[in-house]
């Protein structure tokens, strides 16, 4: 079997070669006889190292004809780093937002929305709920003419994936983290107590973008969606903003994917253990990453959890144990995951990126007690 084989069938609970292993690396990583700058080499070292990689490829949003945009830097009295400024003109008014241009992200000249945009907010985008109404025309469903431009730039991605086996992959929607994104954790979470009716059309705007993206990648052959939703948890939300506001839309999104056919995950982080339950229930063909060693959501209980009902992609913890100094704790920490989860509906991963600060060795342990006992 090939990558794409083996790991979409096990995701389907069908019989596999053996038991894959899926990890992926972070852009920073360094290995010595890889270069390691482009999507090629990465798959190389993934299956010269006999793991199952994947290709991630993506289909961009769009915006408002009508909306005109610039931006700006500006030196700030007081702060160390200089103020990056984007300002919208939406057809029912202004939206800007403002990051800082910390060292990961100085050469920004517009706001991307992602972690970095969250974690060095400076001025939310979203700062009334009279904004919600405008970041409708910044984040639209794609058009025709944004699907063709998508199909286009992925096009090296799909001839690569085709040329070695590979599955592709796309991140079809990213949840409660897109307002996070916008304005930041706190101002979000602010937000969501003081108006939330207004908090749920933000998600609404997210799920409308995510069913039309759907639609997009089955007609695009991607293999494998992915929904993000490790900002959504408990360790930012109440249980009751899961039941209420985000699992409806995963719902819709899971059993519309389902319609055409295509497999579809979960990715989640930490927080989640009171939500086992409801994310079990939601139909999702597998779920992926936890973090067993800085959670309270241990293996077993992820095992309990989903047994029976959903594939597991889950397992070595990148800090504590890929970080670590012992090639041993990795060693058994990799049979005690296999002698948890089996070898059947369960994809052996990683709980985040592997790094170039992690010891190297690590992951070749890991690698190396996986093949020892896979089959």
């Amino acid at each position: 079997m090939n990558s794409k084989e083996r790991l979409t069938r096990a995701m389907r609970g069908q019989e596999v070669d053996y038991l894959p292993c899926s990890i992926y690396f972070n852009s920073n990583l360094q290995v010595n006889g890889h270069r390691l700058n482009g999507t090629e080499d990465y798959c190389k070292l993934a299956l010269e190292l006999e793991t199952d990689p994947f290709i991630s490829v993506s289909i961009k949003s769009s915006m408002h004809p009508d909306v005109k945009t610039e931006s700006r830097i500006e030196q700030v009295k007081g702060e160390e780093f200089p103020i990056l400024w984007q300002i919208w003109q939406t057809p029912e008014g202004e939206l800007s937002q403002a990051v800082r241009l910390t060292g990961d992200i100085s050469d920004w000249r517009q706001i991307h929305w992602g972690d970095h945009s969250a974690s060095n907010i400076y001025k939310p985008l979203i700062e009334s709920s009279k904004d919600v109404g405008k970041v409708r025309y910044l984040y639209q469903p794609t058009t025709d003419e944004d699907y063709c431009q998508s199909l286009s730039a992925n096009k090296k991605s799909f001839d690569i994936a085709n040329k070695y086996g590979i599955p592709t992959l796309l991140t079809y929607g990213e949840g409660l983290a897109l307002p996070m994104f916008m304005m930041g954790a706190e101002n979000l979470l602010f937000f969501c107590i003081d108006h939330p009716d207004e908090f749920n059309e933000l998600a609404q705007i997210g799920h409308e973008v995510s069913m039309r993206k759907i639609n997009l990648a089955k007609k695009m052959n991607v293999d494998i969606l992915k929904r993000f939703g490790g900002y959504e948890m408990t360790n930012f939300f109440n249980p009751q903003i899961f039941e209420k506001v985000v699992m409806p839309k995963l719902k819709k999104e899971v059993q519309f994917a389902h319609e055409l056919g295509m497999l579809i995950y979960y990715r989640v982080v930490t927080g989640m253990e009171p939500l086992l339950e409801q994310i079990a229930s939601i139909g999702f063909d597998c779920i992926e990453g936890g973090e067993p060693h800085l959670s309270k959501c241990s293996l077993e209980d992820w095992h309990d959890a989903f047994a029976g009902k959903t594939c597991s992609w889950t397992g070595i913890s990148t800090p504590v144990i890929l970080g670590s100094d012992s090639t041993e704790k990795v060693r058994e920490e990799v049979r005690r995951v296999i002698n948890i989860f089996g070898r059947k509906n369960f994809i052996l991963g990683v709980t985040n990126s592997i790094r170039n600060h992690f010891p190297w060795e690590n992951t070749l342990a890991m690698i190396d007690e996986w093949k020892k006992i896979r089959r």
